[in-house]
């Protein structure tokens, strides 16, 4: 059967799209895969259809039980092909369906990723020899990717022990580090990888900065018809903005993890119907939602990242229609993120004491580990560790204790009732042909047929819900009825507990002897700021926010405009002159900080808040006092992305001017003439910091932790020549110089000395000669900046400096007298703010020509 003909029979498409075919090609010439295609884009048929077509059968693994049920009901809608097994099924279920795949029946199989570990179940699927093994949602695997989940380290053991050559993996959502570490935990030898369809031609991407939320999302919901959904950070802001929704009269419900499963399915099926039109909902909802007519997606808060910022958008506009995007950003956002991965990222104390809490409240002893669920009491891990823990924290904390093997957390699905029948077959027959309480005999001879020899060999796990409703009994009625079973002998039976457990995975130890890899605990922490990071470049990016998303991606175009988003559609948000004024004020901003600066400091300096006293000190205080503070970042942010400021991740968001930045300064701004010691100091005291920043990624700490500004400061202020002499300044310690002393002994040693840094006469700067050179020649403004390869802003900045050094300097000749006359006029009327000025003149005078004349008038004679 050709693949054209199975996509007929099997999916009723007459062509594939763009990707599929080469794809499915590549897998059935027995090539390992990793395909990147984003939601809608077709991902499940290609593992779906070389499976159909194989000669055996062959399995997938899937983290979602609803995910996989929809996807085996879909292909087994005329004949029953795919089956799955999950933690929802007996063991009578399960075999069921291993006996179906031996009889040629089933050729795909659905399993979570757990059931691997089962040797027993291994080796089960072994000797059906599978053909294929998919790995879906593969960036699971990974612990760079948005979703770890510990479970998916599993897969390479089973692939080990199965001897499973043909592998392919395939993921929604994955960079380009985080397909090779893909590529990498799976062990996939020269595979083919495919980053296709990340471009939504139809879909309409938005941002809205500092608006009022609630306003906003129902003037969009208002004026762009059809089915909507709302994201939000949190339970309860679903609530609230659903609340609001309906009380503005729109047909709207909210959908979280804290629903129960049947009000989720309900709320859920009421969309997909269209009897509801507006879902505001956490993350927790659209994992499986097949609804193509979606045209309408608001991010209520800004997401952490844009992996899953582009997995909620991709629900929209599946159809192929215009669909529209709206995301609302505001500061809050990002401390709202900032406080999620703080909240899943323990420290090593702190995953310390809820091991040994969770321990001491079951009391187990050092070297044992019992056979029972351990309750998971959250009051007495609070009292334990001394301060309240979040559940975010808590099962972080849970979660890394069982990626190292430790415990394992027993979720959900796995809280079932046990049973086990420890009496002689001979004795349970007597008994069952004697008692005249028909439900007991009932009970017995159901168990039986399900479990046949395995409940006498070891408990079994059973579904009261499902084992009431097979008997036609009452949950509470069955129970009473086990528990008599037990008070007789018969049967054992042990109730689930209904608190959060876990069970231990290996014997207590001393919690100081646990061996959980903290170094990368604090890479995934600084991942999850890198990824934030990310983010917010997005959020105030000047380019084509698709473009943008391809590229984060791994797609790589430097020339695409998708010509529908808000940056490819309107007018720059700021304009070029006003870009290059506030990016002057920023570099000269971060140039005179003594060390980095939080985002929110840098804008209320430039916008003149007294905050606090130490803001008025900048020359710049309040020299962006008329512009916003969106148009301020957003050019802090273009900044960041030519390099010339750097950002540090972490929940401050600290910038500081970078190397290529201070190049740049240097060429447009000179700074007052400061005393020949500090002067001195200064220069040491960057040099000394740069090396601090490089040590601190190769140690993977905050520079600031490393060694403090204010030792810093002492070190370059000492200059001390031996390692004694550095220890010896209060607050440098042996870590510290462990990991940076002989660098700053180094750099001590050949730093220059005080002539050669500081010249008494007036010279102009060896950078601004070039310029000077060019202005006695008369060449015009443009001119200049052409030959020189600089913008004008930056031309008019160092003609500034020349003009400081030497006023008597002619410049009505840079841009001609008129546009010099009309300039004077307004400084002569008394503006002296660039801005101000600008504002009073024709659109054909710029920031650089007011600049010259503004220091012409300052310091000409």
């Amino acid at each position: 059967m050709t693949i054209i003909t199975a996509l007929n029979k099997y999916f009723s498409y007459d062509s594939f799209r763009p990707g599929q075919e080469e794809i499915i090609n590549s897998i059935l010439t027995n090539k390992s895969v990793v395909a990147v295609l984003p939601t809608g884009a077709g991902k499940s048929l290609c593992y779906q259809l070389p499976a159909l077509i194989s000669d055996n059968f062959s399995i997938v693994i899937s983290p979602l039980i609803a995910l996989m049920k929809d996807q085996v009901d879909n292909l087994n809608k005329e004949n029953e092909i795919a089956a799955f097994i999950n933690s929802t099924m007996n063991f009578t279920e399960a075999e069921e369906v291993i006996n179906k795949i031996s009889y040629g029946q089933i050729k795909l199989l659905y399993l979570a990723p757990e059931r691997l570990e089962s040797k027993k179940f291994a080796d089960k699927l072994l000797s059906l020899n599978p053909n294929f093994l998919f790995v879906d949602e593969a960036h699971c695997i990974s612990e760079w990717g948005h979703n770890f989940r510990p479970s998916y380290t599993k897969i390479k053991d089973f692939i080990d022990y199965c001897s499973i050559k043909n592998i392919s993996a395939f993921t929604a959502t994955a960079t380009p580090e985080v397909v090779q570490d893909i590529i990498v935990q799976l062990n996939l030898k020269e595979p083919e990888v495919f980053v296709k369809g990340f471009e939504r031609k139809n879909l309409h991407l938005n941002i809205e900065l500092n608006v009022s939320k609630n306003a906003k999302t129902f003037e969009l919901l208002f004026n762009i018809k059809g089915p909507a959904i709302v994201y939000t950070s949190s339970r309860k802001k679903a609530e609230e903005v659903s609340g609001y929704l309906v009380m503005k009269g729109i047909n709207s419900a909210y959908y979280h993890a804290g629903l129960n499963p049947i009000e989720r399915r309900k709320i859920q099926d009421e969309f997909i119907s269209g009897n509801l039109r507006v879902i505001c909902a956490t993350n927790a909802f659209g994992m499986g939602i097949d609804k193509k007519d979606i045209r309408l997606i608001i991010h209520y808060n800004t997401t952490g990242s844009i992996e899953n910022y582009y997995q909620e958008i991709g629900r929209a506009g599946r159809d192929g229609k215009e669909s529209f995007i709206y995301l609302l950003h505001d500061e809050r956002d990002i401390h709202i993120q900032n406080y999620f991965i703080s909240s899943s990222h323990p420290t090593k104390e702190l995953i310390q004491k809820i091991y040994d809490a969770i321990n001491d409240f079951n009391q187990v002893a050092a070297g044992n580990q019992p056979d029972n669920e351990l309750i998971v009491d959250t009051e007495y891990i609070a009292n334990y560790a001394g301060t309240s823990v979040s559940r975010g924290l808590l099962h972080a904390s849970l979660k890394f204790l069982e990626g190292a093997g430790y415990l394992k957390q027993v979720s959900e699905f796995d809280k079932k009732d046990t049973l086990y029948i420890p009496a002689d077959k001979q004795k349970l027959k007597k008994f069952i042909q004697r008692t005249s309480n028909v439900e007991l005999k009932n009970i017995l001879l159901v168990l039986l047929r399900d479990y046949g020899n395995e409940i006498f060999s070891h408990p079994v796990k059973i579904s009261i819900t499902g084992f009431a409703a097979n008997l036609g009994l009452t949950i509470d009625s069955l129970r009473s009825l086990l528990i008599t079973l037990d008070n007789l002998g018969i049967v054992v039976f042990k109730q689930s507990i209904e608190k959060e457990t876990v069970l231990l995975t290996s014997p207590r130890i001393e919690s100081n002897r646990l061996k959980i890899n903290y170094k990368k605990l604090n890479e995934s922490f600084l991942n999850a700021n890198r990824k934030l990071d990310k983010m917010i470049d997005f959020v105030f990016t000047k380019e084509c926010r698709f473009k943008y998303i391809l590229n984060y991606f791994g797609e790589n175009l430097n020339t695409y405009n998708c010509g529908k988003c808000d940056n490819c559609t309107t007018s720059q948000k700021i304009s070029d002159s006003a870009s290059e004024y506030l990016s002057e004020l920023i570099l000269k901003t971060l140039a005179e900080a003594d060390n980095q600066l939080p985002e929110n400091s840098l804008v209320r300096i430039l916008t003149g808040d007294r905050e606090k006293e130490s803001y008025s000190k900048f020359a710049t205080f309040g020299a962006g006092a008329n512009y916003s503070k969106s148009e301020i970042i957003l050019v802090l942010h273009n900044l960041i992305t030519q390099k010339l400021a750097d950002r540090l991740s972490g929940k401050h968001r600290l910038v500081e001017i970078s190397a290529k930045g201070f190049s740049r300064i240097k060429d447009i701004f000179t700074p007052e003439i400061q005393q020949p010691d500090y002067e001195k100091d200064l220069y040491l005291y960057n040099i000394l910091r740069e090396i601090r920043k490089q040590a601190s990624e190769k140690f993977l700490q905050t520079p600031y932790l490393l060694c403090p500004d204010e030792v810093l400061r002492k070190v370059a202020k000492e200059k001390p020549k031996t390692r004694a002499a550095l220890l010896s300044i209060e607050g440098f310690n042996t870590r510290m110089f462990n990991k940076i002393g002989m660098d700053f002994l180094e750099a001590i040693e050949h730093s220059p000395k005080e002539t050669e840094l500081l010249k008494k006469d007036r010279e102009l700067p060896q950078n601004i000669k070039a310029t000077y050179d060019l202005l006695l020649k008369k060449y015009d403004l443009k001119e200049i900046a052409q030959l020189r390869k600089l913008s004008e802003a930056i031309i008019s900045m160092q003609v500034e400096t020349i003009l400081e050094y030497q006023p008597n300097v002619d410049i009505e000749f840079l841009f001609g007298q008129e546009n010099l006359d009309k300039i004077n006029k307004e400084i002569r009327k008394g503006y002296s703010s660039l801005k101000e000025i600008k504002e009073r003149l024709p659109g054909d005078v710029t920031y650089a020509q007011i600049r010259i004349a503004v220091a012409k008038n300052k310091y000409g004679v």
